[in-house]
């Protein structure tokens, strides 16, 4: 007895869910849950068989009226059509390995199946005629000059693989439509600093890794091998101000020390003479000492700062897009250092410098050309961005 209530009672949660679940209207979380708990078992659960009975009986019924009344429609979905017809197919043969279904009660359950198969076939190419000339559409606004409807046709066309492969020219208006949807972009350095740019600095300064930037949609042009009516979209980066601090140097003098042990020495007692442990051993220790070293440094300092914005415009439209700020420092910095006194008095910060001899100050143009690599990396991400508004 006590075991028959174990079972009912671990039985009970189980059934209860599943009947919530058809009450509810739940139909594909009711079968899901039947079916993957009928699987396998010798003697199926009557009421998870009823409620796998109901669920599908129903389920198929929505279906098919939902379809049905799709039909009917003055322009029908069909994709949305397509997509009941396929999801009732593999409902059906996702049953059919449980079929003949029986409970342990020997009562068969009964499946009102739909023949869908044709319906299924007739829905698909219906589906693929109906984007293709979405497509068409889209694809005429896009020769007018419209790159989102090119791009819109672009991934229609894509969509009309999964109904049919290689439908009609699909393949030819599939490049078309890539080809009219992609944006150029320009990209030029203007210098508004009023000073003289250092040879090579435009060239270094869009020498960026376009590979990072382009995609299917979006190529920047860093040569202008375009004539200007070509593109899309111009970026220009603006350098505002170049400053080049003065050569600064600096001198410091410090004094490192530290307490060493340098050898031993004897312990003397009280009067003096060196004590004795108890086997008259003459008794030593750690002899510490006070170690200098005075250490004299000299800092070399020079930078270079660069200031500007990347300006983004919309030639088709002719308006500013977006304009972010760019800044880029190099610093040049040199220690170089000395010492006189014990070396073992060195801290580690003051070893690492020693040694060190001072050099020659870089030019303002090699510093600003330095300042011009740290720029790069902010320029490109700043480009690389742009999609959100392209």
């Amino acid at each position: 007895m006590l075991l028959l209530l174990g079972m009912l009672v671990l039985a009970a949660p189980s059934c209860t869910s599943v009947q919530s679940l058809v009450e509810s209207g739940d139909y594909e979380a009711t079968i899901e849950l039947a079916q993957r708990r009928l699987t396998g078992k010798q003697k199926k659960n009557p009421k998870l068989v009823a409620a796998l009975e109901t669920a599908v009986n129903r389920a198929n019924e929505e279906d098919v009226n939902r379809a049905a009344f799709l039909r009917e429609a003055a322009d029908p979905d069909w994709v949305r059509i397509h997509g009941i017809y396929d999801n009732l197919k593999r409902r059906q043969d996702a049953l059919r390995p449980l079929l003949p279904l029986f409970d342990k009660n020997g009562r068969k359950a009964t499946f009102r199946f739909v023949h869908v198969e044709d319906l299924v076939v007739e829905s698909q190419h219906r589906a693929a005629a109906q984007l293709y000339e979405q497509a068409l559409s889209e694809l005429s606004a896009g020769r007018r000059g419209d790159k989102a409807a090119a791009r819109e046709a672009y991934h229609t066309l894509g969509r009309i693989d999964r109904y049919a492969r290689n439908y009609r020219d699909t393949e030819r208006l599939t490049r078309e439509a890539e080809a009219l949807g992609r944006v150029y972009i320009t990209v030029e350095v203007v210098n508004e600093s009023h000073t003289f740019l250092p040879a090579g600095f435009e060239d270094e300064l869009l020498r960026l890794r376009t590979a990072e930037m382009d995609d299917r949609w979006r190529i920047y042009d860093l040569g202008s091998r375009r004539s200007q009516e070509a593109y899309d979209y111009r970026a220009r980066i603006v350098i505002r101000d170049i400053r080049v601090s003065p050569e600064r140097i600096s001198e410091r003098s410090y004094l490192d020390e530290r307490k060493i042990v340098d050898g031993q020495e004897y312990v003397l007692d009280g009067n003096g003479n060196v004590a004795k442990d108890s086997l008259g051993n003459d008794i030593t220790r750690p002899r510490e000492v006070l170690v200098r070293a005075e250490v004299l440094e000299v800092l070399q300092q020079k930078s270079a700062l660069v200031t500007g914005s990347v300006e983004l415009y919309d030639l088709r439209q002719n308006r500013l897009v977006d304009a972010d700020d760019l800044t880029a420092e190099a610093v040049f910095e040199n220690y170089a250092s000395t010492y006189r006194g014990d070396p073992r008095a060195l801290s580690p910060d003051s070893r690492r410098r020693i040694g060190n001899q001072p050099q020659r100050f870089p030019t303002d143009a090699d510093l600003i050309l330095d300042a011009v690599a740290v720029l790069k990396p902010q320029l490109q991400n700043r480009l690389a961005d742009s999609h959100r508004l392209i």
